[in-house]
């Protein structure tokens, strides 16, 4: 019975079969939420869907998985996936592809609704996961319909688009009665009016009350607020509860605080007898049987049965259900924890079994609740503190960084032992560098050097790499933590061996940060030969990062490739948690070595890892990224869309490296509009009139841009303060940096540039970067010709145009078409390239294809579905005139 709801169907309607493709009805308990959503179940069954049914429960709510268990019942292999052999955890990413494949492979049948009632009880680890679906719902087919409470909106699925109940106007509140058959009238259905405010339930049950003359619940005035509503619900449900024989109160008491599963009951009261007890609240309408299961007539009814038990007898219960659960140690670990009342270590203990088996399951959320509650059942102070670190480190797993200030922050001041103090400043200090509290994170990380430094110098070279990562992020207080590293390093090393190598890598990368423009032989020798540990591997990732990172700002970008790349693939295999900051490195890396294809992957990985991980800064870092490839391919509108989607939200100033790649990211795109003013007011900033940098590394890395741009601008006066400095400042600098030097002084050098463009060109270490050597090439070029030199300027010309093509520097390519034409040569457009035409990412998936991975392995590799793998395919073979994968190695080029 549905009254007063036609037009929220057709909203609801509306946006599940839209671009949308799903909403979120929210309103208070007894609004008609169920009955809504069970509406548009009907409707959607009656056009042949396929429709997938979940309903939180309160009881289930601690279980890792289980409102996603029962969604994918249909797909053996994802259910086994949710519990894997060996206990090895399912990556965070590869799991919601997988289940956002499997769900869009059902709509090749028909059309695909999940419902979710009572979003606000499931698990937030299967939230999570339908959150990530959400986010990539399109239409086609799929659509997700989720219903909570108004004020317990699950933060995963607050993206959804919001269908609020309103109350129902007194018209149809008197219909809904009448069509109820609750006859109440005159002055008794002018209270139930006032008291139940147009909430459905509280209509039916104030007027069931009225309508039997028991007395309505009173809350102090006559006319209820919203909020009060369901509290008058839940007095009127207790009420009619206590009419009930104390045997059915007791069973539905067992009932209440259990999965509502008679079968489990049964274990503890006789199923005869628990029947027999039931029969007189179903006779009722309180509760409904049907199978092996009892369900109440309303949550609030749940609640109002478990609340009027006395608390010995919820006790009592709880021990009961615990003992029947002993098949299923999570339900009955917790089943326990609510019969305990003080602490034990026993319970303790399990609880702590229970959190080490979400987590291995990769279910973080329920994993540190479970350690929480674990550490609050703790009697010795001890084990409490040493429970809430662990939970800290847990939450870190799954991005929970504000769990870790929660956590970790009573520690760092209210701990007695000094080792705690120090783990907890840096677990905190670490939570907040990975969001955007930057100037918190430094003055936590401070903190926890100055504890870490007598307890545990370890963990204080931990601390002091994110120390200066920030620093370096931010470009300034390099003393400060050349002050602290000093102090570190006058620390004896510790005899464990596993410590001195990460510890060695650990200094190797905090001194190219500090002083990224000159070389150190010794850290460069490290860089390119420390061998690779053999431990576990996050262990030895995080050496690998740390080498390649290292490598990658020494302008060693063979070496960089191979221990990033490495890092990353450890990290994705045995500690997916922690894949993204590599994962940026690597992405930066692969744009500076002109595999744009490779960035723009791995860009729109760390977008899809933010959104897994709950990383914010790692997705909009991934955003930059992609407008930058697409700023270098010309795609001006995908590139504006990206290009500085995400500063908003970050403190100014604290991510300055971030900032320097969006303005220069913007100054691409106006070179690709020939905007040559607009270009150059993108980039002015990365240095001052007297030229010194913006960021005293990042604005070098940019100087031959930024050189070139200022001279289309005509402003040669305004730069040579920059260069001068920069001669000065990059004598010792890398290859790269010397590169780009040279670059920027022929732009200024007028008749005597050519030394300069001969360095910047024909330099043996200058292939390692195409795109700059393309443009190197370019402006040796258009120089050449300005000399008169026409031949000489149409073979460097030429150069530049086959680099700026074979990347899909579109832009670029053009502009070196026009010097071309000027130096006498009749250019037409590039001839089309089938491989040109393909995108980025379907370049990507053929290119393994056509090395023989299955569409399963390809998607594996790439973090895709098989089924978007299949579509790559499916759109890349007409473009490439082949019918089948087996045409398309001879189609792959071979250079990357």
């Amino acid at each position: 019975m549905l009254v007063g709801r036609a037009e929220t169907l057709d909203r609801v309607g509306s946006l599940c079969r839209g671009p949308d493709a799903g909403a979120l009805i929210t309103g208070l308990p007894g609004a008609g939420k169920t009955a809504v959503i069970t509406a548009v179940r009907k409707n959607a069954l009656a056009r042949g869907d396929l429709v997938l049914t979940a309903t939180g429960a309160r009881s289930d709510r601690h279980l890792p998985f289980g409102l996603l268990a029962g969604l994918l019942a249909g797909s053996p292999r994802l259910l086994a996936s949710l519990a894997p052999a060996g206990g090895a955890s399912p990556h965070p990413l590869r799991l919601r592809l997988d289940v956002l494949g499997w769900l869009e492979a059902a709509t090749a049948e028909r059309p695909v609704l999940i419902i979710i009632d009572d979003a606000q009880w499931c698990d937030e680890t299967s939230l999570s996961v339908l959150g990530f679906v959400a986010g990539r719902l399109r239409g086609g087919g799929l659509a997700l319909l989720a219903a909570c409470r108004d004020d317990e909106i699950p933060e995963a699925l607050a993206d959804l688009p919001p269908v609020r109940l309103a109350p129902l106007s007194d018209p149809d509140a008197i219909r809904l009665l009448h069509e109820a058959g609750v006859p109440v009238s005159g002055a008794d259905l002018s209270r139930v009016l006032s008291r139940a405010a147009g909430n459905p339930l509280a209509l039916l049950e104030l007027g069931h009350a009225a309508a039997t003359n028991s007395a309505l619940p009173e809350l102090g005035h006559a006319a209820a607020p919203d909020s009060a509503v369901p509290t008058s619900v839940e007095l009127a449900f207790a009420a009619r509860l206590r009419l009930l024989p104390e045997p059915t109160r007791q069973a539905l008491l067992l009932v209440a605080a259990g999965d509502g599963d008679l079968r489990t009951a049964g274990r503890v009261t006789e199923p005869g007898a628990l029947l027999l007890a039931l029969a007189p609240a179903e006779a009722a309408g309180l509760v409904s049987i049907a199978g092996h299961r009892v369900q109440f007539r309303h949550p609030l009814a749940r609640s109002a049965a478990y609340t009027l038990g006395a608390g010995a007898d919820r006790a009592r219960v709880h021990r009961q259900l615990a003992a029947a659960h002993d098949d299923d140690p999570d339900r009955r670990v917790w089943h326990l924890a609510e019969a305990t009342v003080v602490a034990d270590e026993d319970v303790a203990t399990a609880l702590e079994e229970a959190a080490d088996r979400a987590y291995r399951r990769g279910a973080y959320a329920e994993a540190v609740r479970s350690l929480i509650k674990a550490a609050d059942l703790s009697p010795s102070p001890a084990d409490r503190e040493k429970r809430t670190l662990g939970a800290s480190w847990m939450a870190a797993s799954g991005g929970f960084f504000e769990w870790i200030t929660r956590l970790a922050g009573p520690l760092r001041t209210g701990s007695a032992d000094r080792s705690t103090r120090a783990v907890a400043s840096h677990a905190l200090a670490y939570a907040m560098s990975q969001t955007a509290r930057q100037r918190d994170a430094w003055a936590a990380l401070l903190d926890a050097l100055e504890l870490l430094l007598d307890e545990d110098p370890n963990w204080g070279w931990t601390t002091l790499t994110t120390l200066a990562a920030l620093a370096y992020r931010r470009g300034s207080d390099t003393e400060l933590v050349r002050h602290w590293f000093d102090r570190y390093d006058r620390v004896p090393q510790t005899p464990d061996s596993a410590f001195q190598e990460i510890n060695a890598a650990s200094r190797a990368w905090i001194s190219v940060q500090l002083d990224p423009l000159t070389r150190s032989a010794e850290v460069l020798e490290l860089v390119r030969t420390a061998p690779v540990l053999d431990g576990a591997p996050a262990g030895v990732a995080a050496q690998e990062m740390m080498l390649g990172a290292a490598a990658w700002l020494y302008d060693e970008p063979r070496t960089a490739l191979m221990r990033l790349g490495r890092a990353v693939e450890l990290y994705r295999t045995g500690a997916p948690a922690n894949m993204a900051n590599s994962l940026m490195t690597l992405a930066h890396l692969q744009l500076d070595v002109g595999d744009l294809d490779a960035a723009d992957q791995s860009g729109r990985l760390l977008v899809d890892l933010a959104a897994a991980e709950r990383h914010a800064f790692a997705g909009e870092h991934g955003l930059e990224l992609r407008a930058r490839v697409a700023a270098v391919r010309g795609q001006v509108e995908a590139g504006r869309a990206m290009c500085g989607a995400g500063l908003p939200a970050l403190e100014t100033g604290e991510f300055l490296v971030l900032e320097i790649i969006s303005q220069v990211t913007r100054s691409y795109l106006a070179f690709a509009e020939r905007d040559a003013q607009g270009a150059w007011a993108a980039v002015r900033s990365l240095f001052d009139a007297d030229g010194e940098p913006l960021h005293p590394h990042a604005s070098y890395r940019e100087l031959a841009h930024y050189v070139a741009t200022g001279v289309r601008a005509g402003l040669v006066d305004e730069l040579r303060p920059v260069v001068e400095r920069a001669g000065r400042r990059l004598i010792g600098s890398g290859p790269r940096q010397q590169l780009q030097l040279a670059r920027a002084r022929a732009q200024l050098a007028g008749d005597d540039a050519e030394p300069f463009h001969r360095a910047a060109t024909a330099g043996p270490d200058a292939a390692q970067w195409p795109f700059e050597l393309a443009g190197a090439h370019l402006e040796y070029g258009a120089w050449l010709r300005r000399q008169q030199r026409a031949k000489d300027a149409r073979a460097e010309l030429q150069t530049a145009l086959t680099g700026f093509e074979r990347l899909g520097a579109r832009p670029w390519a053009d502009l070196a078409i026009a010097e071309l034409r000027a130096a006498g040569v009749v250019a037409a457009g590039p001839a089309p390239s089938a491989w040109a035409s393909l995108t980025g990412q379907e370049r990507e998936v053929v290119r393994l294809a056509a090395a023989g991975l299955t569409n399963r392995e390809i998607g594996g590799m790439l973090f895709l579905s098989a089924r978007t793998v299949s579509t790559h395919l499916y759109k890349a073979y007409p473009k490439l005139g082949v019918t089948s994968r087996t045409q398309l190695r001879d189609l792959v080029p071979a250079e990357r």
